[in-house]
């Protein structure tokens, strides 16, 4: 027997007893099942499947993870399953509090209160409960990069970790020798640079921002997507290609609703287009200020997000 061969069987079996134990109504079973199958192909599929019945046992901080994991491998699933995800996705989302973390190293390690998240990227989306967490960025040779922050459930927080170089080790003492006689050079001018951190911090925090705007409106545009081919399959299924054409189908009382889902969505998708392309100018123009602000030996910015259920902000504090 074939290498392949002898991995697909385990597999299938594990599927088998996945669906056996879901029509049983034996859920913990079957999330059990769906959780091995996906963390041992990594197909979305599963990770898909894994967050419904997820959502079921009102596990909302894990549902969300693998909800969203599974709409990132969106081509893999089967047609008419994103928008069934992504209806998902937002109930659970609802329940939890979604944080949107941009690292200003993204070589950095990235961790939620001590959990691993990830490294190697600069936006990160957690799920966490409500209550007061901690996220910290570490990457050796700098200073860790933390964020602290109390959230209510369904809030939405933008958080931006900023890392700072370590102060070289001191040089060994040197000899005195006598001064020279010359003008001294104007050093930089107090908290002169201070703003470099204020700028990468501030900018990052509203990337992260639009990243949720962004999200949130590309989630709404394709479930109004679902909803629209829903209805135009409905209509093609009564009246044919010329559903809502006909002066006998005009008067269907689907067809202005389908007309209003196709508006929804497309208006959705613009406003998302729009927000993630300004969070990416924004988190492109705070990143750049390493070269061009740098920061100072001393001194530091310190960023509160303020962020509810019913609106938010980001606060900076410190001296420049």
């Amino acid at each position: 027997m074939s290498p392949a061969a002898t991995s697909a069987a385990p597999l299938a079996e594990t599927l088998r007893r996945a669906e056996q134990a879901r029509r049983a109504g034996r859920w913990d079973d079957a999330a059990a099942a769906y959780r091995t199958a996906w963390e041992s192909t990594g197909d979305p599929r599963w990770a898909g499947e894994l967050g419904l019945l997820e959502l079921s046992l009102r596990r909302y901080r894990d549902a969300a993870e693998h909800l969203r994991r599974a709409l990132e491998g969106g081509d893999a699933l089967a047609s008419g399953a994103s928008a069934r995800l992504r209806g998902a996705l937002q109930q659970a989302a609802q329940e939890v509090v979604e944080v949107a973390i941009v690292v200003g190293k993204p070589e950095a390690e990235l961790f939620m209160d001590g959990r691993r998240v990830g490294q190697g990227f600069v936006t990160y989306v957690v799920y966490v409960e409500p209550g007061s967490h901690e996220a910290r960025a570490t990457l050796q040779g700098h200073e860790d990069g933390v964020g602290r922050f109390e959230a209510q459930r369904g809030d939405k927080l933008p958080l931006g970790l900023a890392l700072k170089e370590k102060p070289p080790a001191p040089r060994p003492a040197q000899p005195a020798v006598a001064p020279r006689a010359a003008a001294a050079a104007p050093g930089p001018a107090a908290g002169g640079t201070a703003i470099g951190p204020a700028i990468r911090v501030g900018g990052l925090a509203l990337a992260s921002a639009g990243v949720l705007v962004g999200a949130g409106f590309a989630i709404g545009s394709a479930v109004k997507d679902g909803e629209a081919e829903s209805l135009r399959e409905e209509l093609l299924a009564t009246g044919g290609e010329r559903a809502c054409h006909e002066r006998a189908s005009v008067d269907d009382a689907r067809c202005p609703e389908l007309e209003d889902a196709i508006r929804s969505r497309d208006a959705l998708g613009l406003v998302a287009l729009v927000s993630v392309v300004a969070s990416g100018v924004v988190g492109a123009a705070a990143l750049s200020s390493f070269w061009w602000a740098p920061a100072p030996e001393r001194g530091g910015v310190r960023v509160v997000p303020q962020a509810t259920a019913r609106g938010g902000g980001v606060r900076i504090e410190g001296a420049w």
